[in-house]
């Protein structure tokens, strides 16, 4: 059993609402962003967006899972902005595709009711906080009463935190250790920390010792791994992870977006199969970080 607990789903009407909260925020700045690479929101990318249905999205995302034998796919939007978009793409497939929702400000009233309505349609099992995008700590105590009614409703949290791609980010706000003192308040809230903490890696450790209720993913290419003194072997970043997290604690993910050209992260998949394989893990640990662990915290029963 493999599920990918962290692939993304960007629709047309989800980048234009991005680009649009993004410009208001900073003019201009995905115009400048464009102009100093290639980035994820090319051309190409929106054209591929414009023209494609939500049930032909779906029907390409089954054809990827199934050709890499994944068995489930937990999709993170890009902004609070789509959930109509991501309901109606989750509910074609809903053995094969569940989702997380995204608030713009998670600190607004509105946010714990929009979670208790999605997380009843049983397609929403996640929460997704972008502390450097959103301009909120997750420190900030206007966050508690969601991780309160997160943890109430048995609904993890994920949050990205270190490097990033996004056009505005306060890099301020992308320290895992904020997480600290929340994961002691909502000791019934589990947290998840996307990749490994991009590049917080010393502080996801710290933080995994020491909270009971953080768990870690593994999504995407781990390059935040070439800005440490020293460049670590996935194996080894596996094998330190493993050593304080225990393999309970660990999802798999490969961060995998859809853009008309590339199709599912298979090289994320194998290199990190390899990694695994590399430390010798026996089977139920390797089963647990492939697809067991997310099926136990998101409530996804036996597949």
């Amino acid at each position: 059993m493999i599920i990918d607990s962290h692939v993304h789903l960007i629709t047309h009407g989800m980048a234009q609402a991005a680009f649009n909260r993004m410009d208001k925020m900073s003019k201009g700045a995905i115009s400048r962003r464009g102009k100093s690479g290639p980035g994820i929101m090319n051309r190409d990318f929106i054209d591929f967006l414009g023209r494609t249905e939500i049930a032909e999205f779906a029907r390409i995302w089954v054809e990827e899972l199934d050709k890499n034998r994944v068995d489930r796919a937990l999709f993170l939007p890009i902004g609070g902005a789509g959930l109509d978009e991501m309901d109606q793409f989750t509910s074609l497939h809903p053995d094969r595709f569940s989702a997380y929702m995204m608030p713009d400000d998670p600190t607004e009233k509105k946010v714990v009711q929009e979670l208790e309505k999605l997380v009843k349609s049983g397609r929403f099992v996640g929460i997704k906080l972008y502390p450097c995008v959103s301009g909120v700590s997750v420190a900030d105590e206007r966050a508690f009463p969601l991780y309160e009614a997160a943890g109430a409703l048995d609904i993890p949290i994920l949050i990205h935190f270190g490097i990033t791609m996004a056009p505005i980010a306060d890099y301020r706000l992308t320290n895992p250790m904020d997480l600290m003192l929340p994961s002691r308040m909502f000791s019934e809230t589990n947290f998840i920390i996307a990749h490994f903490g991009a590049g917080f890696f010393r502080e996801v450790l710290l933080l995994g010792f020491h909270a009971k209720n953080i768990y870690v993913d593994t999504s995407g290419t781990n390059n935040w791994r070439m800005f440490l003194p020293r460049v670590m072997e996935l194996s080894e970043i596996f094998k330190r992870a493993i050593e304080v997290y225990g393999a309970e604690r660990i999802l798999f993910g490969t961060d995998t977006i859809l853009n008309g050209k590339t199709g599912y992260r298979d090289f994320v998949l194998a290199e990190q199969l390899k990694a695994l394989d590399d430390l010798a893990l026996d089977q139920d640990a390797h089963n647990l970080i492939m697809g067991g662990n997310a099926a136990r915290l998101f409530g996804l029963g036996e597949l």
